[in-house]
């Protein structure tokens, strides 16, 4: 109920907070945790952490196979996530159980119709900061004038053809700083005048990832990391990737640098750190465990500057 209420108020890392507080409580009602499962897949959708409120909804429907909603919330974030083939599978799924769901039904066919398309939009340019350019034209200008005025410094990937440069970045708007390739994120620029970023969380210890597709320039990374591990992920056998005990660090590529990032510190404060460059449009950060073996292992031999 807690939960609810949050969810009615749009404060989603709350309500997915109280969602995990609910199953953390172990209640053995199946029907239950399926449903607070659900719940907290769909406060995860809201916040852009589409894998993990995929995985939410994949262990509700473990829970309960004929729970409509955990297959609604399954498909809806395998499109988000482009992986079109597989939101086709859960939606027949669902439609075996209720074959007149609206929702399924319109997503069914419009995965259909966007499978095997290819959907990358990649860059085109020399590898620069994205300020010094001026050769694109209307809303890629006023873009580069929000970094510019932010002191964000964005580089993009290389072209093999560089008389293309000038027209790649006309193409280049607000909504489109990054490649369909990956994630199918991208920058936008909110009503109040905020930009939102995709930002990969990077876990080298264990080869995994995170993606936030919507992280607001003007939240905290221990406010994510709170919602992200509100939960321990199924590949911490350890138990070790808890909020309060986490390290964050971005890597200056060009000096072979480590940089430690402040949890308390806003993403629009990181992004204006001199020796951070953005590349692609998506702000990476890399996770380790406090003390641990791999970690110190990790940053043997090179140059860290801590907090």
């Amino acid at each position: 109920n807690e939960g609810n209420e949050y969810f009615r108020e749009r404060d989603y890392g709350r309500a997915a907070a109280a969602y995990s507080e609910g199953l953390r409580r172990r209640c053995g009602d199946a029907g239950l945790d399926a449903v607070l499962l659900t719940n907290r897949a769909a406060a995860h959708f809201h916040l852009g952490n589409y894998r993990s409120a995929l995985n939410d909804a994949i262990q509700a429907k473990k829970l309960k196979p004929t729970h409509l909603k955990a297959i609604i919330r399954g498909a809806l974030c395998h499109m988000e996530l482009k992986n079109f083939v597989e939101a086709i599978a859960w939606c027949e799924e669902g439609l075996q159980i209720d074959s007149k769901e609206k929702k399924l039904v319109e997503m069914r066919a419009k995965a259909d119709k966007l499978k095997g398309k290819e959907l990358e939009g990649t860059f085109l340019g020399t590898q620069t900061d994205f300020c010094s350019r001026r050769k694109c034209q209307g809303r890629a200008v006023m873009g580069s004038d929000l970094l510019c005025k932010r002191n964000i410094k964005l580089v993009l990937e290389p072209s093999d053809e560089e008389e293309e440069v000038s027209d790649g970045l006309a193409e280049i708007s607000l909504d489109g700083f990054h490649s369909d390739s990956a994630t199918g994120a991208k920058v936008h620029l909110d009503a109040d005048g905020s930009l939102s970023w995709p930002v990969l969380f990077l876990y080298p210890e264990h080869e995994q990832t995170d993606f936030t597709v919507a992280f607001h320039e003007n939240s905290r990374f221990i406010d994510h990391l709170m919602v992200m591990f509100a939960e321990l992920p199924p590949w911490d056998l350890e138990k070790k990737y808890l909020p309060d005990n986490l390290e964050l660090y971005f890597e200056d590529e060009e000096r072979e640098e480590m940089y430690e990032v402040n949890p308390e510190h806003t993403l629009l404060q990181v992004l204006q750190h001199e020796r951070y460059f953005v590349k692609a449009g998506t702000p990476t950060v890399l996770v380790f465990a406090k003390r641990s073996p791999f970690s110190k292992k990790y940053f043997s031999g090179k140059k860290v500057h801590r907090l």
